[in-house]
């Protein structure tokens, strides 16, 4: 009779402690999924602040709107970038500054923005990106020559 207990008992324990780590597992994959989601919506964001700026061109309205945009996209990424995506962005951004106003080698601005994108790419779905990565693809963006 007891040893009928302890098996009951044994075999609850075994089902309480199943469904815990079921709960827990599923719990973290709703996690990672949620903010992979979020990190999507801001390195898409950012992507597209970029190409508002580049766009604008010599629009002063135009430009202020996209400098917005990018502020505030940038502080978001502060946020939830990894490590890759925010000195890639730096990378970025710091070439922006060099190039104010000036004329600006489009194959380095393109080179910064495959980085990105690659950063990106790891962060969001590691497995794939790498798959991605062997097949070297580089990812081609709109970048208008500044006027004088």
């Amino acid at each position: 009779m007891i040893e009928d207990w302890i098996v009951v008992t044994c075999g609850v324990v075994v089902v309480i402690l199943i469904v815990a780590v079921t709960l827990i597992k599923l719990r973290s994959a709703e996690r990672r999924m949620h903010e992979s989601t979020h990190k999507l919506k801001v390195y898409t964001d950012l992507l597209n602040a970029i190409t508002e700026l580049n766009l604008s061109g010599g629009d002063p309205y135009k430009m202020d709107i996209a400098k917005k945009n990018l502020a505030l996209t940038l502080n978001r990424l502060n946020l939830i970038g990894s490590t890759g995506v925010l000195k890639s962005t730096n990378d970025l951004l710091d070439f922006l500054n060099e190039h104010k106003d000036k004329d600006y080698d489009t194959l380095r601005l393109h080179n910064i923005l495959n980085t990105l994108v690659i950063e990106a790419r790891r962060d969001l779905n590691p497995s794939h990106a790498r798959k991605v990565e062997e097949s070297q693809v580089r990812y081609r963006f709109f970048a208008p020559m500044k006027n004088k």
